[in-house]
């Protein structure tokens, strides 16, 4: 239109917390957003894996901004599986292509968020390793 009608300096003179918001007072540090990705071989038991991210899920969900990961689980042939979360809101199934002749069972992992304690997560996570009895 060229009106030319707003002027900042105007607003601000007559109102200094203009950009100011309840929210703008709280402190934000995305210096405390991090990723942390985890991969390692095997297959996963899945009854463990399921109660690890249920109990992860139940102590950190407010932390845990997304979540995603690529599974392989002891007893379920060649199907791929793919999760994908956000807080505690997690979508888990088979991926579009299945595990190729030979290729490296390779579970993956990325969580995004903060206070992530990448030891602690991959023990976690290591604990679910499907293991032959004996």
């Amino acid at each position: 239109m060229g009106l030319n009608s707003f002027n900042m300096e105007s607003i601000l003179s007559y109102d200094p917390s203009f950009f100011e918001s309840e929210e703008d007072k709280k402190i934000h540090n995305l210096e405390l957003v991090q990723s942390v990705g985890i991969k390692f071989e095997g297959n996963l038991h899945a009854q463990w894996f399921n109660m690890f991210m249920m109990d992860l899920l139940r102590e950190r969900a407010a932390d845990l901004y997304r979540t995603k990961g690529l599974l392989s689980f002891h007893g379920q042939g060649n199907t791929k599986f793919v999760f994908q979360g956000v807080h505690e809101q997690i979508n888990f199934g088979p991926a579009k292509n299945p595990w190729a002749e030979g290729e490296t069972r390779l579970n993956k992992f990325v969580f995004i968020g903060k206070n992530l304690d990448r030891a602690e997560l991959t023990k976690g996570l290591m604990e679910c390793l499907y293991k032959e009895e004996a």
